[in-house]
């Protein structure tokens, strides 16, 4: 008998998996032909009912047998580049897209479904306050009435007074304490009775600058009712810009805070005093403190090493003679200590 050698099978190798772009590529390829089909299906049905049975009978003889394939010619013939089939757009499906398209000349801007003023400027929406509005005033009027009324208000526009200042006389024309000119903050005017220049108060930050409510209290020791009294220091409020949910900044001018200061402490000299004095008293309440807290220190590393140090020596008992009490139990009792101890006797 003839031995054969036994070969090992081959290793059958695992088909790589196709990437992304292939699976795109068949997927695009897949609805393009069943769009094709779905044309060709519509067309023949399309020429089948306008037709009738002549061109029924006319199309059978064209057609090939069943199972034989047709010419290169025919299937020409009917395709003719895309005929017939015009409104049928062979689209990616939605998970191959990337992005989407918008034709931006069609679309028009809606307002968010929302009726602005400049479609409708005698709308509701263009007027407030109506509850005061008169009955003879038309809505849109009422609204250009609240409108100069808001401006009128908060001194903007042609209300500035900064503005209406040029059409005064010389004699009544309010002007800078500094270089006497007629742009005068009107706000700073109006809250500090102050009249003085935006170039004013930029060159002489030492005069006019602002200063917080803090540094009030704690540079020239002021007290809140005092700072609360306008008539006395009168400030400006602004958002705080650390967070817009705490309370507004209250603002004051320097140079009447130093005047307040020196009626109120005397000259500078017992404001310094005073602020020496503080000083010392802040720093002694620190040391206090501090030497409070070592002394609760050194006591618990007290505390802690003579738990230590008890730990280390223990303490042995030293018992004496067993005596029998008035129960009739026989009881032993430390020598050092006291500690008794009931003793069983079998």
């Amino acid at each position: 008998m003839s031995t054969k050698e036994q070969s090992t099978p081959p290793v059958a190798t695992a088909r790589a998996l196709p990437t992304e772009e292939q699976k795109t590529r068949a997927e695009v390829n897949r609805l393009k032909a069943i769009a094709i089909r779905e044309a060709l299906r519509e067309h023949a049905e399309s020429q089948s009912t306008a037709t009738g049975p002549a061109s029924k009978n006319a199309a059978s003889s064209s057609s090939p047998a069943l199972g034989n394939k047709r010419s290169f010619a025919a299937m020409a013939n009917n395709r003719k580049g895309g005929e017939g089939r015009e409104d049928i757009a062979v689209k990616p499906a939605r998970m191959f897209q990337k992005f989407v398209e918008y034709e931006f000349a069609k679309m028009t801007d809606t307002k968010g479904g929302f009726i602005s003023t400049e479609d409708d400027p005698n709308s509701m929406l263009s007027a407030v306050d109506l509850q005061d509005k008169p009955a003879h005033m038309s809505l849109e009027d009422w609204a250009k009435h609240q409108l100069k009324m808001k401006l009128m208000k908060e001194k903007s526009g042609p209300f500035e007074p900064g503005l209406s200042a040029l059409a005064m006389e010389e004699k009544e024309q309010i002007r800078c304490f500094e270089c006497e000119s007629v742009e005068v903050d009107w706000k700073w005017h109006e809250v500090f009775k102050c009249r003085v220049c935006a170039k004013c108060k930029d060159k002489m930050p030492e005069k006019y600058s602002l200063l917080t409510k803090t540094e009030c209290r704690n540079d020239y020791f002021l007290t809140d009712p005092e700072l609360k009294d306008e008539e006395l220091l009168p400030r400006i409020l602004k958002p705080n810009p650390h967070r817009s949910t705490w309370n507004n900044m209250m603002l004051y001018l320097r140079y009447q805070v130093e005047e307040f200061a020196l009626k109120k402490w005397g000259s500078m000299e017992n404001l310094d005093k005073e602020f020496e004095r503080r000083s010392g008293v802040r720093k002694k309440r620190k040391d206090d403190k501090f030497r409070a807290k070592l002394k609760s220190l050194k006591n618990k590393t007290r505390v802690e090493s003579w738990k230590r140090s008890t730990e280390n020596d223990k303490h042995e008992h030293v018992w004496g003679t067993a005596v029998t009490n008035a129960s009739g139990e026989s009881v032993k009792t430390c020598e050092e200590c006291g500690f008794e101890i009931e003793e069983l006797v079998f």
